[in-house]
This record gives C-alpha cells, sequence and structure tokens, in this order.
C-alpha cells in the first residue's frame, strides 16, 4: 500500500515536473519571437528618418543653374540660390522673401528687373512659363506675401502697398495708393514743384481734393 502511494506520488511530481518545463519553454520562446520582431522594426524606423531628413525643390528663372536640388530639410530660400549657382546680374530680390524656410516639392522663381517692371506696368506680351509647361499657372513660393495671379499671363506676381516719398515719389507712385487717381497724383506733383517740396506727411491735405479722410487711408504709406 505504502508502495503505491509513494508511486503515485513519484508520477504526480514527474507530471508537475514536466508541466513546469513545458511552460518555460514556452515563456522562452515567446520572448524570442518578440525580440527577433524588434530588430527590423528599428532598422526600419531609422531608415524613415534618414529619408525624411531631406527634401527636393525646383528653381527657375535668373539663376545660374536652374533646375531640381536636394537640400537639408531646414534649408531656407538663400541655401537653394547658392545651390543653383547664385543669381544672374539681372535677378531682381524685391519680391523674394530669401530668409524663408523651404518645403518638400516648392518651386522658386526669380524674376529679372525687366520682367518685375513689365509686371508692374501690365505689359507682359508673352507667357515664357506657358511655353514650356501645359500647366495653367505656376506658383512662386518664395515670394514675400501672398501673391495675387495676373490673370493675363498666368504668372502669379508679388503685390501690395509701397511706401511713397512725397519729394520723390513719381505720378505711377501716387497712382497706387488708396483713393489717388490720375488727377489727384498730377495735383501732388504739381504742388510739390510749385512750394518747392513737402515739409511734412499732412501737408498733402493742402493738395486740392485731398482731404483728412483719404490722408487717413494712405498716411502710412507716405514719407518725406
Amino acid at each position: 500500500m505504502i508502495s503505491k502511494l509513494y508511486q503515485e506520488k513519484k508520477s504526480i511530481i514527474l507530471i508537475i515536473g514536466v508541466i513546469f518545463f513545458l511552460i518555460i519553454l514556452f515563456i522562452f520562446n515567446l520572448f524570442s519571437e518578440e525580440k527577433e520582431v524588434e530588430i527590423p522594426l528599428l532598422e526600419e524606423k531609422e531608415e524613415i528618418v534618414e529619408i525624411a531628413s531631406t527634401i527636393r525643390i525646383d528653381i527657375k528663372g535668373a539663376v545660374n543653374n536652374p533646375g531640381v536640388y536636394e537640400l537639408d530639410k531646414n534649408s531656407r530660400v538663400l541655401d537653394a540660390i547658392e545651390k543653383s549657382g547664385g543669381f544672374l546680374e539681372s535677378a531682381d530680390t524685391s519680391t523674394i522673401n530669401l530668409s524663408k524656410k523651404l518645403e518638400d516639392e516648392m518651386v522658386i522663381i526669380i524674376y529679372t528687373r525687366e520682367e518685375i517692371n513689365a509686371f508692374k506696368e501690365n505689359d507682359i506680351r508673352e507667357n515664357k512659363v506657358e511655353n514650356t509647361c501645359i500647366c495653367p499657372k505656376i506658383e512662386n513660393n518664395a515670394c514675400i506675401k501672398e501673391a495675387t495671379t495676373n490673370y493675363e499671363t498666368n504668372i502669379e506676381i508679388e503685390e501690395g502697398p509701397k511706401i511713397v516719398s512725397l519729394n520723390n515719389g513719381t505720378l505711377s507712385d501716387f497712382e497706387s495708393l488708396s483713393g489717388i487717381g490720375s488727377a489727384k497724383a498730377e495735383a501732388i506733383i504739381a504742388y510739390r514743384e510749385e512750394h518747392g517740396g513737402f515739409t511734412s506727411i499732412e501737408e498733402i491735405m493742402e493738395v486740392k481734393g485731398i482731404g483728412e479722410k483719404i490722408f487717413e487711408k494712405i498716411k502710412d504709406y507716405l514719407t518725406l
């Protein structure tokens, strides 16, 4: 009887030992599989970070070597200019924000002084961009302010208020001010010539047709 109990106890201990061994083996295999999965995921993550560290931009116009360039993602417009060989002598940077941070797929267009003057006078007869691209328009991502579209040419240009000198401004300069047409612009120049110039911006209200209401609209854009 005792021998039988001993054998049963021994069998139970053996079974428990086998079960315990299988549990340990299962846990060991589980951790081994998880470890194998982590390694390629980490490598893939590092590869993605490396790809995202650079961007590509397209620079056109008055630079020595227009084209598509790859730059660091923290680059600025000036870095793209230097990458493309610098400005041509005819380049006009008055509408370009050289410190603007670049983004992937940006288009930067550097216009010449002649093109900028033509934009201002609405005297463009040929759209050079349309001759090489069937796209309806090309946006210049390097403009200082939000661009407005010249619908005659489908080229986006920079427009906006500018500071006008009362003693040196031209007829077109004065006409760019709100509420000042050609007649008032001519009156300002006539007053300036007659009185030998302005001594203060408030003096413009002495010009016929320009009262306090118009002055309030344009005073922030006037200088001597």
